[in-house]
């Protein structure tokens, strides 16, 4: 096999132009695949056998929690299907490796601390919005739609439509869909936010932007989220995937089949989405455990 950092080369470069991975999956796999490369034997070349040995050393590494061993090794897999499927065929084909995964739910915002968060900041309500005034409406997309973060940030002009509540987005492996927002109030803000821009419209300009006029970030949306909490003394770190979560939790809770919330979402298996569900069967027992009707009467 020709030069194997080369070819993760070019297999970070198809990843972005064509899969376009968003620049976080990027990130991760350009290290998971380098770091992979220069664990090596340097005078060995590239067989079976070497591809496990090396995963089996990521996996022995204790340094390294088990999900990321499981990503580092998903990673290296998916690499040599794609640059040499008969090799990733010899490597893994009838092995495994067995990670076990400690139970991690998603964590959502309570809807009291939602409420006040809100509170915090001032809603679009005039003509005259400066670039930060969007941090309330982002706020509020984000719990009422799930979208990712990621997503938010990337939204065009043209990708939404305040009067109808549709919004166009391109979430992970590029996969378009269309959300819903389905709160008036929130459609109203969206539809004052546009119109309060001055700047001409532009179906490729960005729709949310920073207080220099600059297309927002994640990290600098995170930032503002948690300013808010520690000017409104929340007690515990929130993020904005949270509020994705709180939407999902929300949704069930309220009835919604599960398969819309999958699309909602934009989860490529329901399997993802089904985490959800254990979250609100913990919420309903809780409430009927405060409950406890039959207390007064066994």
């Amino acid at each position: 096999m020709r030069g194997l950092n080369k070819l993760i080369a070019e297999y970070i470069g198809m990843c972005r132009d064509v899969r376009r991975l968003s620049g976080h999956t990027i990130s991760a796999y350009e290290n998971d695949l380098y770091q992979f490369s220069a664990d090596l034997p340097a005078s060995e070349c590239i067989t079976a056998a070497t591809i496990r040995d090396g995963l089996t050393k990521i996996a022995e590494n204790r340094l390294f929690a088990p999900a990321t061993i499981k990503r580092k090794i998903a990673a290296v897999r998916t690499f040599f299907r794609v640059v040499d499927a008969k090799l990733a065929l010899e490597a893994f084909g009838d092995w495994h490796l067995k990670i076990k995964m400690p139970a991690r739910l998603p964590k959502a915002v309570p809807g009291r601390e939602l409420r006040i968060l809100l509170k915090s900041v001032k809603p679009i309500m005039t003509n005259a919005a400066r670039w930060d005034d969007c941090t309330h409406l982002c706020l509020s997309l984000l719990a009422a739609t799930g979208l990712r973060v990621s997503e938010l940030c990337a939204l065009r002009q043209c990708d939404v439509r305040p009067d109808t509540g549709e919004m166009k987005v391109f979430g992970k492996g590029a996969r378009e869909r269309i959300v819903i927002i389905a709160n008036d109030t929130v459609r109203k803000e969206l539809g004052q936010y546009i119109r309060s821009l001055q700047v001409p419209f532009d179906e490729n300009a960005r729709l949310f932007y920073n207080s220099r006029g600059r297309p927002l970030t994640p990290q600098c949306l995170r930032l503002r989220l948690h300013s808010l909490v520690r000017r409104t003394k929340i007690g515990h770190r929130t993020t904005p995937h949270m509020l994705r979560h709180t939407a999902a939790t929300l949704l069930l809770e309220g009835g919604v089949d599960i398969r819309f919330v999958q699309r909602l979402l934009g989860h490529a298996s329901i399997a993802t989405t089904q985490i959800y569900t254990y979250v609100t069967d913990m919420a309903l027992r809780a409430a009927l455990e405060k409950a406890d009707v039959m207390s007064t009467i066994v």
